[in-house]
């Protein structure tokens, strides 16, 4: 409990003076190696360059990570609904130790599309190799560099998909859910399908008015009066097919069933005050996922890394350099 409190304590305190982090984790799994199998059957099967049909290629950071060490690797980002890869330029500037890649997928067209650009660039992605100088003598070899995946909202769903096919080596999931359409007897965990089902017309009709309102959400009372909004990247560079695209996936996508077959560690970061994915879809993949530690960011809302970037790098670092299942990693 002591090491949960040293993650999130930085963190927490930015939210609220009130805050604390929380480790509501189980502890370490046994690994699923039918999934570390999966893992390989998919990165045969999608050895081909990636090519999309709806604009540039992924893109890469930084190719040339700093303070290299053998806990460090790769990390794709992976953002929410509405929302470029951006909005997450400061909190990569602030773990230089990594590589960084994004997935940009605001011009898709179906939710497949979404879903199998992140998968073939997951795949894609230099994971086995190390960062440290190559050696001819097996013993001497650096270990393989990991990929971490890190989702927010509907990146956070992404993710989640990723993860239980195999593909991530640990898991950074911010304002995430595992089902993001849920029935009145759930609405703690999510929203009503009719409400999703309401914004695909009106985004056709006005998707600027759709979009003000759905990033006023995002945001506590406390937020919009302290102007957080405005430190959003301005330009989204999501298309209407694309936000439609998006919005059929979070009504579709449901990974609860799945969680337990995700035996990588996991830091969920979530605001307490969070309308889009409210915090009991913390609580629920935090249950489901043997590995998975929650930090409580007391008082925010859905963003709860915005002005807090350093901090919530440095939660990051912390949890993966000194979490027991990073350092002693199950069998598979």
């Amino acid at each position: 409990m002591e090491r949960d409190a040293e993650y999130g304590g930085k963190l927490s305190e930015e939210c609220s003076t009130n805050s604390a982090a929380r480790d509501l984790g189980h502890g370490t799994a046994h690994g699923d190696r039918r999934v570390a199998e999966l893992g390989e059957e998919l990165r045969a099967k999608h050895s081909t360059p990636i090519h999309t049909e709806y604009g540039p290629e992924p893109g890469k950071y930084d190719d040339h990570p700093g303070a290299y060490s053998e806990k460090s690797g790769s990390i794709l980002w992976l953002s929410g609904w509405s929302m470029p890869p951006a909005v997450f330029d400061d909190i990569r500037r602030e773990l230089p130790e990594f590589r960084h890649f994004y997935a940009d997928y605001g011009s898709a067209e179906s939710p497949e599309a979404i879903m199998e650009s992140v998968r073939r660039l997951a795949l894609s992605l230099p994971v086995g190799e190390p960062h440290g100088e190559p050696s001819s003598d097996l013993h001497e070899r650096a270990a393989p560099a990991p990929l971490l995946i890190a989702g927010w909202s509907l990146g956070g769903l992404l993710a989640l998909r990723l993860a239980s096919e195999g593909l991530a080596a640990g898991l950074v999931l911010f304002g995430a859910t595992a089902r993001f359409v849920r029935q009145p007897a759930e609405q703690q965990s999510g929203w009503a399908p009719a409400s999703v089902q309401a914004m695909i017309p009106a985004l056709r009709q006005d998707a600027d008015r759709v979009l003000q309102q759905f990033h006023r959400q995002m945001f506590t009372k406390e937020e919009r009066r302290d102007g957080l909004g405005a430190s959003l990247p301005e330009a989204s560079g999501w298309s209407v097919p694309g936000l439609i695209a998006g919005l059929e996936l979070l009504a579709t996508e449901d990974m609860r069933d799945e969680l337990p077959d995700i035996h990588c560690p996991a830091l969920l970061i979530h605001g307490t005050h969070d309308k889009i994915c409210p915090y009991g879809a913390a609580l629920e993949i935090q249950a489901g996922v043997p590995q998975a530690v929650l930090v409580e960011a007391a008082g925010c809302g859905h963003v709860p890394f915005l002005q807090k970037e350093r901090q919530t790098a440095e939660t990051i670092r912390s949890w993966w350099n000194d979490s027991p299942e990073r350092q002693n990693p199950a069998p598979v």
